[in-house]
């Protein structure tokens, strides 16, 4: 088997150098990444300037560009003789949940591959930030084994396969070790308000400047960590509630689709 990884935390990444070394264990594994961080540019592709790329003594070919372009370099021209089995990307410093997919370059990277008929594989650590030193590569590398474990132990590849234009968008709970995981959940996207989209300031020169912010209101996903028992009135699971129940969330997202539906309500208009 052969894999073609890339991230948007940058290609010193610590979760980008766990997944290789955990991978390459069981495929062939190839790494293109942005040189340096890229998070946030959801699936943009670099079409207004010129790329240029430079191989790493670990082998790793960095690229001065986003996630879809280290992507798609690699499928067409870095390695377009090899045939690759699946492209995942991460793994992700932070969760990508809900609505946050639309703008993440891991999950925008993955999206790319889709785009091309490659089965594509999102991943993302939650609460990856924390930790420093050994502490954190150690949460990277036990995340990375449960990814290894879910792509060698199931069949979710053969599955990822049959569903075209799906890529699948994984989050590792926050936890402190792979005893503390209660299993894996297959899941919707979960949809939480933004707190602050906008957090204006003024900078050292006076200048009005303003950051923009994707983080969520206190909801649903927190009271379940603090009651687990409400865990069982979920029937259908969202990515936020499964990994505060400390669950691995697996949720398919399709893209490229027109609702019949919308189709017949839009089409009923006199336009």
């Amino acid at each position: 088997m052969g894999s073609s990884l890339s991230n948007d935390d940058g290609v010193h990444a610590p979760g980008l150098l766990a997944l290789y070394q955990a991978l390459s264990t069981t495929a062939e594994v190839v790494v293109v990444a942005p040189s340096d961080e890229r998070s946030g540019c959801s699936s943009a592709p670099s079409i207004s300037a010129p790329l240029y790329t430079h191989k790493l003594d670990s082998g790793f070919i960095a690229v001065n560009g986003s996630p879809a372009d280290c992507i798609y370099l690699a499928l067409h021209e870095l390695y377009r003789h090899t045939s690759f089995d699946w492209v995942i990307t991460g793994i992700n410093s932070g969760a990508n949940l809900g609505q946050n997919v639309l703008f993440s370059g891991t999950f925008g990277a993955a999206l790319t591959a889709q785009l091309f008929g490659m089965p594509a594989i999102a991943t993302s650590l939650v609460g990856g930030v924390n930790g420093e030193g050994q502490e954190q590569a150690g949460h990277y590398q036990m995340a990375a084994n449960e990814i290894v474990k879910l792509l060698t132990g199931t069949s979710i590849l053969d599955a990822c396969k049959n569903l075209p234009y799906h890529v699948l968008n994984v989050n590792i709970p926050d936890v402190k070790s792979a005893a503390a995981i209660k299993g894996r959940k297959i899941t919707a996207l979960g949809h939480s308000q933004i707190a602050r989209p906008v957090h204006h300031m003024v900078d050292p020169r006076g200048r009005d400047a303003y950051w923009l912010s994707l983080r969520k209101r206190q909801c649903q996903q927190e009271l379940l960590a603090e009651n687990e028992s409400l865990e069982t009135l979920i029937i259908k699971m969202t990515d936020d509630q499964a990994v505060a129940a400390r669950y691995i969330s697996l949720s398919p997202v399709r893209l490229h689709h027109t609702p019949d539906a919308a189709l017949e309500t839009l089409s009923a208009l006199v336009l």
